[in-house]
């Protein structure tokens, strides 16, 4: 049976993965939402998706903004993705945790609110088949112990805004009533086969400032789990998944879960390919309080600046974390199909980032 996708964030690191997959099926074209200053500039970006992309005859684009009424979309357009479209599948986000609450509000919330909007537009028209929804494990916030795929909001605080906006998104996604499934991915890194990835952030800058020497001094716990998963395995994953009738309305944990290493785990395989020295843990309520002011005038240095900005957005991320329960996702995918453990892939992760300098982005 034909589907035809609206993918929002194909430019992006889980959309240009998600591609290749969704693709594999002949029967499947992909309408991609790109952000485009004109129509030149529109057919300049597709041109780069569709390099080297099998099947990329069958993708296609429209510009348009997730954060506009419509998705910005022109009449001509709009009319487009009434008539052709079967299926959503919403990947945009702002993706960074320093944003100020009202830009991420406009740029996740709203972003979904006007994919639910043309949703429930082609629902009527009985157009619509499902639609996917990409969140992330971390709206858990700061929870610890074992997370649920059922539970979105049990009264959790949160770490950024990036995380209290990806779970005001899914509330607004549970109240829908819409044909959807969920999937919240972990840490996402590169790719398993070839480390390419097209963001730096996360787990990669602990990784860029120790590679290069400039701490040993960590401020975490050495028993923190770790969840990372692979992009190439997430966009399998997410595809199997809607792939499949009975997986609507559910929400899947595409994590490594139970499996998850911790950061005493991570640091020894990092250690085992770099050679590098051992690290000095520091208890992250110390360090904050009390290690932290001293080393105040390290700001005023170009590298100083860099390692506290990063600091602020990420090392909350291994002073503590839930495990996240994976059941609906096994049921999905398999026994065999979990997350593939992160010391089979992770040198070829690691490796290209160094090369790359933990910089830039790649098309692949």
């Amino acid at each position: 049976m034909s589907d035809t996708v609206l993918l929002t964030g194909a430019t992006g690191q889980v959309g240009a993965a998600l591609l290749p997959h969704l693709l594999s099926a002949p029967e499947t074209r992909v309408l991609a939402l790109i952000r485009a200053k004109n129509a030149e500039h529109l057919a300049t970006r597709l041109a780069e998706l569709r390099r080297d992309l099998p099947g990329g005859d069958r993708l296609d684009a429209v510009a348009g903004d997730v954060t506009l009424p419509d998705l910005g979309l022109s009449a001509t357009d709009r009319a487009r993705v009434d008539a052709d479209v079967t299926s959503l599948l919403h990947s945009a986000a702002a993706v960074s945790f320093d944003l100020p609450e009202a830009e991420a509000m406009r740029q996740n919330v709203g972003g979904t609110e006007a994919m639910l909007a043309i949703g429930r537009r082609l629902a009527e028209r009985g157009r619509l088949r499902r639609m996917d929804h990409v969140s992330t494990c971390y709206i858990a916030g700061r929870r610890t112990g074992r997370v649920l795929e059922t539970e979105i909001d049990v009264g959790q605080s949160f770490r950024n805004t990036y995380e209290q906006t990806k779970c005001r998104s899914e509330l607004r996604v549970q109240a829908s009533g819409l044909p959807i499934s969920v999937h919240r991915p972990s840490i996402v890194v590169g790719s398993s086969k070839t480390g390419a990835t097209r963001a730096f952030n996360v787990l990669y800058w602990p990784l860029k400032i120790y590679t290069r020497g400039w701490w040993r001094t960590f401020p975490g716990r050495p028993e923190t789990p770790v969840d990372v998963v692979p992009v190439d395995w997430l966009a399998h994953a997410i595809a199997k998944i809607r792939a499949q009738p009975e997986t609507i309305g559910k929400t899947f944990h595409l994590a490594a879960g139970e499996a998850a290493p911790s950061v005493a785990e991570m640091e020894k395989l990092i250690r085992g390919i770099t050679g590098g020295p051992a690290l000095r843990y520091v208890h992250p309520g110390f360090y904050r309080y009390f290690v932290r002011p001293l080393l105040w005038p390290l700001r005023l240095t170009r590298r100083g600046s860099r390692i506290f900005r990063g600091g602020n957005v990420y090392l909350a991320y291994f002073g503590q974390n839930p495990v996240f329960d994976t059941s609906n996702a096994r049921a999905a995918l398999g026994q065999a199909g979990g997350a593939p453990p992160v010391a089979e892939y992770f040198e070829t992760v690691l490796k290209y980032a160094m090369e790359k300098g933990f910089a830039g982005a790649t098309p692949g």
